[in-house]
């Protein structure tokens, strides 16, 4: 094949559509080549747009695949390049799909193509959710080069895909989703053959945070990365019952139906137990302490203006909302329970004055409370700074870099002059380029 695809270079230019017209059929075969940029790991090639675009989804798809590959504990064995072609979104065509993925024979090997409409309302989660789904279809079909053309694929099913992202992105709303799932949770049978697109905010919520904790218990299990990677590997040859096919692949979680549903049921709940003593980030107890600080307790003389803790202590003659005053401390010590450890302390000092308050105890608050806020200022400060120089540091000093610069570096480098390679995966990804015009 390669002596083919080298010799075809060779041939006059009259030739080479019309043996292109006659392989893959009429389209725009006299069009100019498309633009494109390869990522690191020379399994996505990015068609369209401009270099800088091409360039960032070219490491959103690496840093995916990376994920991906650490989630399971696997080595990158990619042999299917999967092409990514960004078109810009057209306001006369609406309906156009955000994301097309297209999976074929193209008899010298499976072809696996992503379109993506990229424009002012792009979504970057949605191209990485697409991008992951594609991955996971080279990882099932790498072993089947030779698969029949024509032949329909077998998609990942939603709750994996959904899992694997959910447990990069974790969030706050994503534990306490867990928390209200593991009070009712939806049997497993009906979970693995659920469709998450036409659900609302508050259920995709809730779908996302079982998908995370479904794909948890997997990966924790001894053996279960393994049996994960074997069950991606599975899919062309899955079973037509969802349910049968996952059992048989984790046959640990249950001997019958009945008992895989008590033992899904039971270890939601000990995740959803677990989580409640996880501490926070920094920045998460931050965040979450400033939204605290802001929730008002009480209202001024005048009784139009409310007020938040500290307003409340600064301001003469208030009128204090007990019941708010002690829902506050006690959200405070729920907050200090799992606060970040640089934060603890402070967290208290604010929940021990929330209490005064509730009480109508204020004598001397205004002041320690103002000490307590300019403490706050200056760890948060001093926390910048530090996060500052560790970003600096990783740009220009350490060796093995994460990767979270790459976009600025190559930016400010910019992109080097694209030579031609004469190797067989060169020469394939340049003959797929001609599939492309």
């Amino acid at each position: 094949m390669r002596f083919i695809l080298l010799k075809m270079r060779r041939q006059s230019i009259p030739c080479l559509p019309a043996l292109l017209w006659a392989v893959f059929g009429s389209g725009n075969l006299l069009a100019g080549p498309l633009e494109r940029t390869v990522s690191s790991s020379r399994q996505f090639v990015v068609y369209g747009a401009e270099i800088r675009l091409r360039g960032a989804v070219a490491d959103l798809a690496e840093d995916a695949k990376g994920n991906l590959l650490a989630l399971l504990q696997a080595p990158d064995q990619w042999s299917i390049p999967i092409l990514l072609k960004l078109e810009e979104s057209q306001a006369n065509l609406p309906e156009s799909p955000a994301a097309s993925l297209d999976f074929s024979q193209t008899g010298a090997g499976l072809k696996i193509q992503l379109d993506l409409l990229v424009g002012r309302e792009m979504n970057p989660q949605t191209i990485e959710r697409e991008i992951v789904r594609a991955i996971l279809l080279e990882m099932s079909y790498r072993s089947l080069p030779n698969l029949a053309a024509g032949a329909a694929y077998v998609p990942s099913p939603d709750w994996l895909i959904d899992g694997i992202l959910a447990c990069r992105n974790q969030s706050s709303a994503t534990s306490d989703a867990l928390g209200s799932f593991a009070a009712r949770p939806v049997p497993l049978k009906d979970f693995l053959t659920h469709r998450p697109l036409p659900l609302d905010s508050q259920s995709g919520t809730l779908y996302r945070a079982a998908a995370c904790a479904l794909i948890t218990i997997l990966t924790q299990h001894e053996g279960g990365r393994a049996q994960l990677a074997h069950y991606i590997a599975d899919l062309p040859r899955s079973m037509s019952d969802p349910v049968s096919d996952f059992r048989a692949h984790f046959p640990w979680l249950g001997n019958d139906l009945e008992e895989a549903e008590k033992n899904w049921s039971a270890l939601v709940k000990r995740m959803a137990g677990e989580q409640r003593f996880l501490l926070n980030t920094f920045s998460a107890t931050a965040q979450q302490l400033e939204e605290l600080r802001r929730m008002k307790i009480a209202v001024d003389s005048s009784g139009k203006n409310p007020l938040g803790l500290e307003e409340t202590l600064r301001t003469s003659r208030t009128r204090i909302n007990v019941s708010a005053a002690r829902d506050l401390a006690q959200r405070l010590v729920a907050l200090a329970a799992n606060a970040h450890p640089l934060l603890r302390g402070i967290v208290n000092d604010y929940q021990l004055a929330a209490q005064s308050v509730a009480k109508k105890r204020t004598h001397g608050l205004s002041r320690r409370l103002a000490q307590t806020a300019a403490l706050l200022d200056q760890v948060c400060l001093r926390m910048g700074e530090v996060e500052d120089f560790m970003n600096w540091f990783e740009a220009t000093q350490v060796r093995t870099p994460s990767g979270d610069f790459r976009e600025y570096v190559r930016t400010a480098q910019g992109d080097p002059t694209t030579t031609h390679r004469h190797d067989a995966l060169s020469v394939y990804l340049d003959w797929m380029e001609l599939q492309l015009q």
